[in-house]
């Protein structure tokens, strides 16, 4: 679960990041959906959708709960793979 979080966590970074820039480059006026993540780890999700720290994830690094935040303003959303 930690392995498929922290992905999750690194590519919902550079995906903000990228979506961020192609707006302030005016390519497209405005991006209004959120980036959709995929991930096939229900525990992986299960953990960015959930606002508060439990025992078991407090070895994972601070850096990696800004998925967290990303994922509460509606930045990105983090579906199951079928």
């Amino acid at each position: 679960m930690e392995a498929e979080y922290i992905a999750a966590s690194e590519a919902a970074k550079e995906a903000v990041w990228m979506k961020n820039y192609i707006q302030e480059l005016g390519v497209v006026p405005s991006i209004a959906e959120p980036v959709v993540i995929f991930c096939y780890n229900s525990g992986a999700i299960a953990q960015a959708k959930e606002l508060r720290s439990h025992h078991r994830s407090k070895h994972i690094l601070r850096r990696y709960h800004l998925f967290r935040e990303m994922v509460g303003r509606g930045d990105v959303r983090m579906d199951r793979v079928q």
